[in-house]
C-alpha cells in the first residue's frame, strides 16, 4: 500500500494506491525522481499495518505531521540551485525489430547529450525514450503516451513515416517536433522541424557522381514511403536536362519477399546501374535476389546502404549519404559506447542540444511556443554535424557526401 501525497501552494491531497504488501519493517521515503520532489510529490510506502496507523494519525492529529515528514525530503532536494522549469524531451525510435541498431544509436546519442549538459543552466532537462519498432501504429501510441502522460515539451522521430504521424500531433498539442527525415513537408507549421540532409542536397551530389562515372540508364527500386518518394521525385527533377534517364521505376509496399518478377522487368530495360531505395529487411532481400538473377551491373543508393548491418552485401558499392559527423563527435561516441555511431545518431545528439540551447535562451517560464520561436533564432551552433543553423522553414541544412562500402565499413570518398 502507498500514500500518494501531493502539495501545491494552496492545497494538500492525500490518496491511497494499492501495492503488493511486502511486509515492510517500517516505512521509508521513495521519491519518483528529483523533478517530483520539486513539484512536492512523494510516495510513502508502508505495510498495511503501518498504513492503518498513518490513517489514524491523519484523522486525529491532522495533516501537519505528514507535512513535517515529507518536508524533510522536499527540503533536502531544494537546498540546491532552483531551476525555473523542467523541459521534457520524448524520443521515439525503433529499439526493436530489423532497424533496432538505428534506435540504439539514437538512444545512445541522447544519453551522451544528457551526460554532457551544463548542470548549472537555467532549466532542467529530461529525456524519455520510447520504442516504436519502426511501425507507425506504435509511433502513434508512443506519441500519445509522451504527450498525455509524460507531458513532453518536445518529441523526436526518425524516418518520414514516423515524422508524418507526429506532424499533426505536434501542431494540435503545441509541442515541438524534430524529425530526422527526408520529407520536407514534415517541417510545415510552427512546431515542426527537420534535422536531416534534404533530398535536394543529396541529389545535387548524386547526379554529378553518376555523370562522372558515365551512367546513363537507371533502374530504381523504392519503398512506398514519403521519405523515399521525396528522394526519387527530386532525382527525377534534377535529371531533367541531362542525358541520364530512369528507364525503370518500381515502387512497392513494405513486406516484399520476392522481387524476381520486378527484377526481370527491370533487366529488360537494359539499365547500366540499379538504384536501391529500401529499408531493412527488403534492402538485403533485393540485393541478394539481384545477384541470384545474374545481375552484374553495379548497385547504388541514396542513404539506404547505411540502413543495414549487412555491409558485406554492398562491398565496393558507392552511394550518397547524409552529412558526416565530426571527428570530435565520433571519438566521444566511440569512447563512451565502444562502437561508432549509426545513421541518424549525430542528428539525435544535435537535436537535444538545439532544444537545450533554445531553452537556455528563455528567461522565466518556458512555454512550448517560446521554445519553438527560440529554435528559429539558433545560428551557427557547434554540433555533431558541424555548425548548425535553423532556417525560417524549420530546417537544419547540411551537405551530402559520397561514400563507399570498403572492407565492410562505410567510408567517405568525396565531400
Amino acid at each position: 500500500m502507498a500514500l500518494f501525497v501531493t502539495l501545491d501552494e494552496q492545497n494538500i491531497y492525500v490518496s491511497k494506491i494499492a501495492l503488493p504488501d511486502k511486509a515492510f519493517a517500517d516505512l521509508y521515503w521513495y521519491a519518483i525522481n528529483t523533478n517530483m520532489y520539486n513539484r512536492g510529490i512523494v510516495f510513502l510506502l508502508a505495510s498495511n499495518k503501518v498504513i492503518k496507523y498513518m490513517n489514524k494519525i491523519i484523522r486525529n492529529i491532522g495533516i501537519a505531521l505528514v507535512l513535517i515528514l515529507i518536508g524533510v525530503g522536499i527540503w533536502q532536494n531544494n537546498t540546491g540551485p532552483k531551476k525555473s522549469d523542467v523541459i521534457t524531451i520524448g524520443v521515439v525510435a525503433p529499439l526493436s525489430g530489423n532497424l533496432a541498431f538505428l534506435g540504439e544509436g539514437m538512444k545512445n546519442a541522447v544519453v551522451l547529450a544528457e551526460e554532457q549538459l551544463n548542470k548549472s543552466g537555467k532549466h532542467t532537462y529530461r529525456v524519455i525514450v520510447e520504442d516504436d519498432g519502426f511501425d507507425v501504429k506504435r509511433t502513434a501510441s508512443a506519441l500519445s503516451k509522451l504527450v498525455s502522460i509524460d507531458k513532453v515539451n518536445a518529441v523526436v522521430t526518425i524516418a518520414s513515416a514516423a515524422g508524418n504521424v507526429a506532424k499533426p500531433i505536434a501542431e494540435q498539442n503545441k509541442i515541438v517536433h524534430f524529425a530526422i527525415a527526408s520529407d520536407p513537408h514534415i517541417a510545415e507549421g510552427m512546431y515542426n522541424f527537420i534535422h536531416w540532409t534534404p533530398p535536394v542536397e543529396e541529389v545535387k551530389v548524386f547526379v554529378p557522381e553518376l555523370q562522372k562515372r558515365g551512367f546513363k540508364r537507371l533502374a530504381v527500386f523504392g519503398a512506398k514511403i514519403q521519405g523515399i518518394q521525396a528522394v526519387v521525385d527530386e532525382l527525377s527533377k534534377q535529371l531533367g536536362g541531362t542525358d541520364i534517364e530512369i528507364v525503370y521505376n518500381e515502387t512497392h509496399n513494405f513486406g516484399v519477399k520476392d522481387y524476381r518478377t520486378m527484377i526481370a522487368k527491370a533487366k529488360a530495360t537494359n539499365p547500366d546501374i540499379y538504384v536501391l531505395e529500401e529499408f531493412s529487411p527488403e534492402l538485403e532481400i533485393l540485393a541478394k535476389q539481384l545477384r541470384e538473377a545474374g545481375i552484374r551491373e553495379p548497385i547504388t543508393s541514396i542513404e539506404s546502404f547505411e540502413q543495414t548491418e549487412q555491409f558485406s552485401l554492398f562491398e565496393g558499392s558507392w552511394y550518397v549519404n547524409a552529412a558526416d559527423a565530426t571527428g570530435e563527435f565520433i571519438d566521444a561516441y566511440t569512447k563512451r559506447f565502444g562502437k561508432g555511431p549509426t545513421l541518424g545518431t549525430p542528428n539525435a545528439y544535435d537535436i537535444v542540444n538545439l532544444i537545450v540551447s533554445a531553452g537556455e535562451s528563455i528567461d522565466g517560464q518556458v512555454t512550448n511556443e517560446k521554445l519553438a520561436e527560440a529554435l528559429l533564432r539558433v545560428k551557427d551552433q557547434k554540433g555533431a554535424l558541424g555548425n548548425l543553423t535553423i532556417n525560417p522553414d524549420g530546417l537544419v541544412l547540411s551537405k551530402a557526401v559520397v561514400r563507399m562500402i570498403k572492407d565492410g565499413k562505410p567510408v567517405t570518398i568525396s565531400e
